[in-house]
């Protein structure tokens, strides 16, 4: 698992079949030998050679750790030929079952029909032909990815439901016969040239896309961070793919107490079996993603961990990425490994509740403020997604500086440490950690990493030795503040919530706010936990732009109490806010992007309308209508005319009384020109009222609760639908949001508790806004409580 190299085991000699050309791999054209710096703190003397900073003689990079014969070569495996360069030649060509793959003539080529135990390596440069062998001997302490091919047979290659992918460094290709896997550390070109010389397409490269909830219904997923920041250019146009979640293994398959082990590739199922009825081992640390991630996984399948779930193995799913010395941009590199670590987990079947750890190496404390950002944002995005956050390091480098600044509100903590330092001691006890951190059964330990293979049951692997004390609750971290964004399909249904993210992980924030455009987008307003006013928009096909603060009045940024928006026929959208002054202000969105800026709307007799709460509408003439709760405490309604020009603010009848008094307001717009308005009272109910095309009102009437005559309500929320209905979400008395439908007819559907996040019965929320959209569907915008 770690970089320190070590010798592998005794090895026979090699035959001219299984390497065809074998430069030195440690020279300068090979991947830079691992730093030394990655070693763990303190190791034990049997477990720190005097390799560790010194490449193993080249035969050793793939030499078989076996004293028998080799088998023969597999049976889908054609023959492959190796065109012998001459001295001055910079490449050879290397052909497998009919396809030419021209590689630099240093690197070696390794035939895994002949050598099914050689360990395919992606940490050199190499090429590897053939499918490999479900026995690999790796040595366990690999890290690193540089430019290296697998080439093997399309029909028995593993499916990657990653493709190309540019977080993890991989190129993926196939053309039916055969199936290639290219990895890359700084050239990437140079391995498309490679796969594209040989007459194959390179799948297009995806970004990490997360599903909702492992094997529940698929919504459109939110766009990862990844697309706004830099990536290597591809030789195909980048989209985003489906999440692909098979059935979970629980949550609880990452909590143990006792004995565990990592190995660089995930052994056989004949070889688990083994060790499960014959080793002190029950946990398994695997390798499910990462640029670092040097060892191929033949075996690491959906089916391979449910198999070994059930048969009573735990897992460690490590995620190994950029390193220390590489971290450019911390927020945005944490949070897009933890999208791809989430992608990647899914796609075996760990869904949310599970820890996922990030294998950060040993770094020298130039490093530490990068890698604090770096894994707060790590932590932050898993958060996002419902998933626990591990980290894996140094005891005298990552951990240390976990525990140095555990109570410093710059960073967030992982929810479970995993401390290497090779002490030889089974327990979870660490120099470098207080006894009161990570003490309720958050810990796991690294005890030791033999230089020879340990072997149970006839079955000799590579391992590093582990103790954990691992019990975390399945639950879904704490997500209070949080965006989510769920949408109830026109036929009625609801596929789940997603978060919605701006700056590191899931965006935060105190109100929130949504509208429809008629291009089947949405723009969403957030009132951040800084108190300002950002904006957001989610493309028709579910792509989302991000939070960004909107300017105020003469100022950078606009600090902001309440906020509503609403979209208009055209394209434009509209915003009314209360300022910090108390104040409401209004701007516009054009449908090319620009604002008006905000300017402050007058009150009833005064230059200024004060206000406790605010909502606007849209309408098919392209007018909007405002409703305002004054600093009286009643309700007050305006129109704001195509012109631009404002009817100015007059106040709403309540019920039996002159003025409606009211703590929270919504107003939705309707094809025929009217607008239905909802109201908290004074007595924390919801009531409802609608505004004819002809300016008169219906006047309020209290709705009735879930099995009550009225409903409690924190917050409410509506929107018109194009068939003239309209929806109805709120925050109810419990704190959960509830949905409802008012149908043309006028008859109510009764209100309904939504489910939450990650398969929760009910949604815990502050503020609950929706919105309508041309295809009948709506969007729910929800703050987590």
């Amino acid at each position: 698992m770690k970089s320190r190299m070590t010798a592998l085991r005794s090895a026979v000699a090699v035959t001219a079949a299984v390497f065809l050309a074998v430069p030195a791999v440690g020279s300068a054209a090979a991947a830079p030998v691992p730093s030394a710096t990655a070693v763990p703190s303190t190791p034990s003397a049997t477990a720190t050679p005097a390799t560790t900073t010194t490449p193993s003689a080249p035969a050793t990079t793939t030499t078989p750790a076996t004293t028998t014969t080799p088998s023969a070569p597999v049976t889908t495996a054609a023959p492959a030929t190796t065109a012998t360069p001459s001295a001055s030649s910079e490449t050879k060509a290397v052909t497998y079952q009919g396809r030419t793959f021209r590689v630099p003539a240093a690197w070696p080529v390794v035939d895994l029909g002949v050598d099914p135990q050689a360990c395919v390596r992606f940490d050199r440069h190499a090429v590897y032909l053939g499918r490999p062998g479900e026995q690999q001997v790796c040595p366990p302490r690999l890290v690193g990815r540089t430019e290296a091919l697998l080439v093997e047979p399309a029909a028995s290659a593993v499916p990657d439901p990653g493709g190309s992918n540019g977080v993890a460094h991989t190129i993926r290709a196939s053309d039916g016969v055969v199936a290639v896997t290219g990895t890359y550390d700084t050239d990437q070109p140079l391995v498309l040239r490679i796969i594209t010389g040989a007459g194959l397409t390179p799948e297009p490269t995806r970004q990490p896309t997360p599903a909702p909830a492992p094997g529940g219904p698929r919504t459109t997923p939110v766009a990862p961070k990844s697309a706004t920041a830099s990536a290597p250019a591809a030789s195909a146009p980048a989209e985003s793919a489906p999440a692909m979640a098979p059935a979970a293994v629980p949550a609880s398959a990452t909590n143990y107490t006792g004995k565990g082990f990592d190995a660089c590739t995930a052994p056989s199922a004949a070889a688990m079996n083994a060790w499960l009825s014959s080793s002190p081992y029950r946990a398994v640390g695997i390798y499910i993603g990462g640029a670092k991630r040097a060892c191929a996984q033949p075996n690491l399948t959906a089916s391979w961990v449910q198999q070994r779930q059930a048969g009573g193995w735990a897992f460690m799913p490590l995620y190994v990425g950029v390193q220390a010395p590489s971290i450019a941009a911390p927020t945005t590199e944490g949070a897009n490994a933890a999208d791809d670590a989430v992608s990647q987990a899914q796609a075996l079947g760990f869904g949310p509740g599970s820890i996922l750890y990030y294998d950060m190496e040993a770094y020298v404390p130039q490093y530490s403020g990068s890698v604090l950002g770096f894994l707060t944002a790590w932590t932050n995005e898993l958060h996002a997604w419902g998933y626990n956050s591990g980290v894996y390091s140094s005891s005298s480098s990552g951990m240390k500086d976990l525990a140095a600044n555990a109570g410093n509100s710059a960073y967030t903590m992982p929810d479970a440490v995993f401390s290497a330092n090779w002490n030889g001691r089974e327990d979870t006890n660490d120099p470098a950690i207080p006894a009161s951190y990570w003490s309720n059964h958050q810990r796991a330990h690294q005890y030791a990493s033999p230089q020879d293979p340990e072997s149970w049951g006839g079955y000799a692997i590579g391992i590093d030795q582990d103790y954990l004390d691992i019990q975390l609750t399945s639950a879904p971290p704490s997500q209070s503040s949080g965006f989510f964004l769920g949408v109830r399909q026109s036929a009625g249904n609801w596929p789940g919530f997603t978060p919605l993210t701006g700056g590191s992980g899931v965006f935060r924030g105190s109100e929130a706010a949504i509208a429809g455009l008629p291009d089947g987008s949405s723009q969403e307003l957030g009132i951040g936990l800084d108190g300002l006013l950002y904006h957001g928009v989610r493309a028709a096909n579910g792509s989302w732009s991000g939070f960004a603060a909107l300017p105020g009045v003469g100022t950078p940024t606009m600090a902001a109490r309440r906020a509503a928006i609403a979209g208009l026929p055209d394209g434009s959208s509209q915003v009314v806010a209360i300022g910090n002054d108390g104040n409401v202000y209004h701007q516009a969105r054009f449908a090319d992007g620009t604002w008006s800026g905000f300017a402050p709307l007058p009150g009833v007799g005064t230059p200024r309308m004060a206000a406790g709460d605010v909502a606007i509408a849209g309408l098919p003439d392209g007018s909007s209508q405002v409703l305002a709760i004054g600093n009286d405490g009643n309700v007050y309604h305006e129109a704001r005319f195509t012109d631009g020009n404002w009817s100015g603010f007059a106040p709403l009848p309540g019920v039996n009384t002159a003025r409606m008094a009211a703590g929270r307001v919504a107003i939705t717009g309707l094809p025929d020109g009217s607008s239905q308005v909802l109201a908290i009272g004074n007595d924390g109910n919801v009531y409802h009222e609608a505004r004819f095309t002809s300016g008169n009102w219906s006047g309020f009437a209290p709705l009735p609760g879930v099995g009550t005559p009225t409903m409690a309500a924190r917050t409410v929320g509506i929107a018109g639908l194009p068939d003239g209905s309209t929806q109805v979400a709120v925050v109810g008395g419990d704190g959960n949001v509830y949905h409802e439908a008012r149908f043309t007819s006028g008859n109510w559907s009764g209100f309904a508790a939504v489910q939450g996040p990650y398969g929760a019965s009910v949604f815990p929320a502050q503020r609950a806004a929706i919105a309508g959209l041309p295809d009948g569907s709506t969007q729910l915008l929800a703050t987590r409580s």
